[in-house]
């Protein structure tokens, strides 16, 4: 009898141990890996862009928005932030009924953050990114223009499906991204959906 408990209660440990680490394991977060697509609306509000960008949609029948998350790239700072690299880029192209095409086109690479605020570190994730961007401007196949270097902050939220703390996972979500560039403000809306391994 002594040896069936004996034999059971080092049984029941090793059972407590072996969770016990795969929670650890799963605890144990480290890189952090995404990349996405999103479709948006960009607003323009002052300058020499924005009076580009009512020409385009004057002369143009139809305008798609596209925003390309290329990379993002980063490490755990702790079990609930993650301290990242970025490379992105929008474009913002008008087509005519010929699909000629005038686009214009902003990139950007920052530093930023995401974030899980919840207590089970799960579902719900939070961004902020600052970054220098450049913008070029395609207004035919002969005629093209490279702006000076300007300034990018975007916040986001999105739903992590993963539930784990680690492992590969889709993110459904939506951001805000202020550009400045020589002086000219524009804002882009966009949803987007990301693949990544955290």
């Amino acid at each position: 009898m002594k040896r069936l408990f004996l034999f059971g209660l080092i049984l029941f440990l090793g059972s407590f141990s072996l969770v016990s680490a795969r929670e650890q394991k799963e605890k144990a977060r480290g890189l952090y890996v995404d990349i996405g697509f999103g479709l948006g609306d960009m607003g323009y509000f002052n300058g020499d862009t924005k009076a580009t960008a009512d020409h385009f949609n004057e002369t143009t029948d139809t305008r798609a928005t596209v925003d390309l998350q290329f990379l993002t790239i980063g490490r755990a700072l702790t079990q609930s932030i993650y301290l990242v690299g970025t490379m992105s880029t929008v474009g913002d192209g008008y087509f005519d009924a010929q699909m000629n095409q005038s686009q214009i086109t902003i990139i950007t690479w920052g530093v930023g953050a995401r974030y899980y605020p919840l207590p089970s570190k799960k579902y719900l994730q939070l961004g902020l990114d600052v970054g220098i961007n450049r913008m070029d401007i395609l207004y035919d196949q002969d005629h093209e223009y490279d702006s000076d270097a300007g300034f990018s902050g975007r916040v986001s939220a999105a739903y992590d499906f993963d539930k784990t703390m680690t492992g590969f996972t889709g993110l459904l979500g939506g951001a805000l991204t202020m550009n400045i560039i020589e002086n000219d403000r524009s804002l882009l809306c966009a949803l987007f959906f990301k693949v990544a391994f955290k």
